[in-house]
């Protein structure tokens, strides 16, 4: 009886094998490191997935600031958009890296005088960052004006039922103070991910700062909503009227029919109080 209690005990798998196959099955379903396999064996799709999903969370985010119900075209067409720009990225990377190592910004130090003593003495003479800052200025100077917006604009369009004068005027509204906002928070962004992420999540941690972005926007405009209630009246009149866009220009046209009336009731009071004298 002894005899087959120690061999029934010895085929028992030890505490420090079960321990061990734990560990194993954790690191197999440790989410990172799938994440990473899926990257590895499906980068196109898990890329397009990831920016799809956190445009609509950074949406949903911003959305929450207004007063008014969830918008489900707009949130579409954030996801849409974004599914279709990390596809750009997707293929745009790789040639941009591949063509741009700071030979550029280089030749363009060399040919000011002082200039390479200056970032040698500073330490800013490294070809790696150069190659950097080349591969960002590359994205940011030429694929964000180029491509992003031109496509981000028509897609949303599209989406929300916008006809082509009103997206049109969306896109001149709109577009110089969000390149200006794009190139300050971008290019740190991105510098930082052509210089010391690794290329397999390079657009992961863009859609991750896309959120941070996007949240960030969202913030600033809730700040921006601290109006009276009359030029609340005001806003939602005009945006009634130009089917949910209020331009620079209706608000100037606004502005000036105000300050005119008040002109005309100046005037008025000013008649009334020298007649009753």
């Amino acid at each position: 009886m002894n005899e087959i209690a120690s061999n029934t005990l010895a085929q028992l798998p030890s505490f420090s094998e079960h321990s061990t196959t734990i560990a194993s099955t954790a690191v197999k379903i440790n989410p990172l490191v799938s994440y990473k396999e899926s990257l590895e064996n499906n980068p196109l799709l898990t890329k397009m997935i990831t920016g799809g999903t956190l445009a609509v969370c950074g949406d949903a985010i911003a959305q929450s600031q207004t007063d008014e119900n969830y918008d489900k075209k707009r949130a579409s067409s954030f996801a849409l958009f974004d599914m279709v720009y990390r596809a750009v990225q997707h293929f745009s990377f790789p040639p941009i890296v591949a063509n741009c190592h700071g030979q550029f910004i280089a030749g363009a130090i060399a040919t000011v005088p002082g200039l390479t003593a200056v970032t040698q003495n500073m330490g800013w003479n490294d070809p790696y960052y150069f190659g950097a800052m080349e591969q960002t200025l590359a994205s940011q100077l030429g694929i964000v004006p180029f491509f992003y917006y031109p496509v981000f604009y028509t897609v949303t369009a599209l989406v929300q039922g916008l006809d082509t004068e009103a997206a049109i005027q969306r896109a001149k509204d709109t577009f110089v103070p969000l390149m200006k906002r794009n190139l300050l928070f971008w290019i740190p962004v991105q510098f930082i991910q052509f210089g010391f992420i690794d290329e397999s999540l390079q657009i992961p941690f863009l859609s991750i700062c896309g959120l941070a972005w996007t949240f960030i926007i969202s913030v600033f405009a809730g700040n921006a909503k601290q109006t009276d209630e009359r030029d609340q009246e005001l806003v939602v009149s005009m945006n009634t009227a130009s089917k949910g866009i209020v331009t620079s220009a209706d608000i100037e046209v606004l502005e000036k029919e105000i300050i005119k009336a008040a002109e005309r009731d100046l005037v008025t009071n000013s008649d009334e109080r020298s007649l009753s004298r």
